[in-house]
């Protein structure tokens, strides 16, 4: 199975398809089963509810990057750290922490911020691969950071309770804007990438009030969800018409044109994202029924019993099959064969469902596939060998957020 998924990753087949190749192939030739059971597993697993939040979460953060939500964050933030050392850097990451607050996508996150955060840093005499390397890099907090699009995906692939992976992921989220603040300020020291002039603090009281707006969003979504009054599926609706109304209404900066923009782009994402879930869900089907998990456990277990070193392989699995392949592809891929193991090794689930999202914004920006890697790196017109040169530190700052959630259970589950 995993085989045939990476020769055909290596022929550069496109990850969708050799999934779906992967899963064809495997149930042809070791399951007596009629091959239209990959079709069923397809639709009956993206027929659900939950699964809607995916779509409007996506379309809400295109929206509010495009209606001028994004660009008075990054305003709030500048006024009030621009003046340090690569302040604008630094900005970025907390911009894009809090951009992933609203719109809980990746790719939208670096859209948006990046947009416009990457040709400012360059303009201000900052290397354009340091611009691309903290933007791309400080996408991954909006996988993981609540409302997450990979932590709504684990739920339903797992039965886990959304709300409760949303409340696990908010300190492991703010720990990744931490470490990638360090790194931000690591490579400005070295490189002397300068702040930019300090502003009065009735400048930032100005541009905060002016983001009241934004601010308001996710208080709205989490406050909505943790009180009751909606579901997290319907939060991502109620965030789309509160993205429109401030675009059309407040801010007045979102078009009829950019709202059509932002339909096509809300389609163009979302038919990819839930094509590569539904045959991943035929993928983790056939792992079901070949009782894969459970083989797998006594193996492991059979190696060792320490719990220590059961998720240090845990870990290191993920990180290794994040490079070739998607962040939803690998949560649904590796939840059900990797739970068990977590749980022998005293993880909880809920815990686990922050671990391997963490492994997965990871693999986001690890070459040779990584999503946010071609994004920022797009944008701001670098080669990947240039983008590479102000990565490390970023990297290692992830690796440390992923070791005390893996080992700190408090770390996730201290506010359930």
């Amino acid at each position: 199975m995993f085989g045939v998924l990476f020769i055909c990753i290596t022929l550069s087949v496109p990850i969708g398809i050799s999934v779906g190749i992967a899963t064809v192939v495997t149930f042809a030739l070791f399951l007596d089963v009629p091959l239209t059971i990959i079709a069923q597993s397809c639709i009956t697993g993206l027929d659900s509810f939950t699964m809607l939040a995916i779509p409007f979460f996506i379309m809400a953060g295109i929206i509010m990057g495009k209606g001028g939500i994004a660009k008075r964050l990054v305003d709030t933030f500048h006024a009030l750290v621009g003046h340090l050392t690569g302040g604008l850097g630094i900005v970025t990451v907390i911009t894009c922490g809090f951009f992933g607050s609203i719109s809980g996508s990746a790719n939208a996150t670096v859209a948006a911020v990046g947009g416009f955060m990457i040709p400012e840093m360059v303009r201000k005499g900052y290397d354009p691969g340091y611009a691309a390397s903290v933007t791309a890099c400080s996408g991954t907090v909006s996988l993981l950071i609540p409302p997450s699009l990979c932590l709504v995906i684990y739920g339903v692939t797992t039965s886990t309770s959304i709300g409760d992976l949303f409340l696990a992921g908010i300190i492991p989220g703010v720990m990744m804007v931490i470490a990638l603040c360090f790194g931000a300020y690591y490579y400005a020291r070295k490189y002397n990438f300068r702040g930019t002039e300090k502003q009065p603090f009735s400048v930032f009281l100005r541009s905060a009030w002016d983001a009241k707006w934004a601010f308001l969003c996710p208080i709205i979504i989490l406050g909505g969800i943790y009180s009751g009054v909606f579901t997290p599926t319907e939060a991502s609706v109620v965030s789309v018409v509160y993205a429109i109304f401030v675009g059309f209404f407040i801010y007045k900066e979102l078009t009829v044109k950019l709202m059509f923009e932002a339909l096509l782009d809300t389609m163009k994402i979302n038919g990819m994202v839930l094509y590569m879930l539904g045959v991943s869900l035929a993928f983790s089907k056939y792992l079901s029924l070949a009782q894969i998990p459970d083989e797998l456990v006594a193996w492991m277990t059979g190696i060792t019993d320490n719990p220590i070193i059961l998720l240090l392989i845990i870990n290191i699995a993920l990180l290794v099959i994040g490079c070739p392949i998607d962040s939803f592809a690998i949560i649904i891929i590796m939840s059900p064969l990797l739970l068990p193991i977590a749980v022998e090794a005293g993880m909880t689930p809920i815990s686990f469902g922050v671990l391997i999202v963490l492994n997965a914004t990871i693999g986001i920006i690890t070459p040779p596939y990584g999503g946010n890697l071609f994004i920022g790196a797009s944008i701001a017109g670098v080669t990947m060998e240039h983008f590479m040169k102000f990565f490390w530190a970023f990297f290692v700052g992830l690796l440390i957020v992923l070791m005390l959630t893996t080992y700190v259970p408090a770390v996730t589950l201290c506010l359930l």
